[in-house]
């Protein structure tokens, strides 16, 4: 069976080294007759560890942060991950940055292949928008409304109350716009989003 090994492909993550993270991960994994498949995955925000490769376990994914291309061959130690690699961080998940944290719009960062409709499904990815195909124009809007959804720049305004505007203006063909607007300078919170999540 097949080891997945998680290399984000991100800018942030590939301003760090991870393309050539993963072409040595590939490359070693040839030599060594070991059978990975590799998942560009997103990045999971901690810029500090880039690159940081996950590799699948039975026990989770274990993380190794700040991997470079010349430390690749001694990630595996006779065809299992090295546990005791001087980059290990152990179960991702455990890992106290992360384990503190409950993310909503980022839930799913770091752990799909953000260009795999099927990862996102597995994920959770549709579920609101096949709800949404159910419901009127008006319950859709009074449900954006309830949920008390706001934009993410400095007005914070009511999506709601845009929504809603939008639904009532003349005309049969409507435009929704996403800028991607980077609301805090410098963040780059918009543009990691869309380039980890479906």
């Amino acid at each position: 069976m097949s080891t997945r090994v998680f290399i984000p492909n991100d800018t942030a993550a590939r301003s760090m080294g991870a393309d050539d993270v993963a072409r040595a991960i590939a490359a070693h994994g040839v030599s060594a007759g070991l059978d990975l498949t590799i998942v560009r995955n997103g990045s999971r925000g901690a810029a500090w560890l880039e690159p940081l490769v996950e590799v699948e376990t039975s026990a989770g994914r274990v993380g190794f942060g700040n991997v470079m291309p010349h430390e690749v061959d001694t990630l595996f130690v006779r065809g299992q991950v090295n546990l005791a690699h001087d980059r290990c961080l152990g179960a991702v998940e455990s890992h106290p940055w992360f384990a503190g944290q409950q993310r909503i719009t980022f839930r799913r960062a770091g752990l799909i292949d953000p260009l795999s409709l099927d990862d996102y499904e597995r994920h959770g990815g549709l579920a609101g928008v096949r709800r949404a195909l159910t419901l009127s124009g008006a319950e859709i809007v009074a449900d954006v409304t309830t949920s008390g959804l706001r934009g993410r720049g400095g007005a914070a305004f009511p999506a709601g109350i845009k929504w809603n505007t939008v639904r009532q203006a003349a005309g049969t063909t409507k435009y929704v716009v996403c800028n991607a607007d980077e609301g805090v300078y410098g963040s780059f919170e918009d543009r990691l989003l869309i380039e980890v999540d479906t």
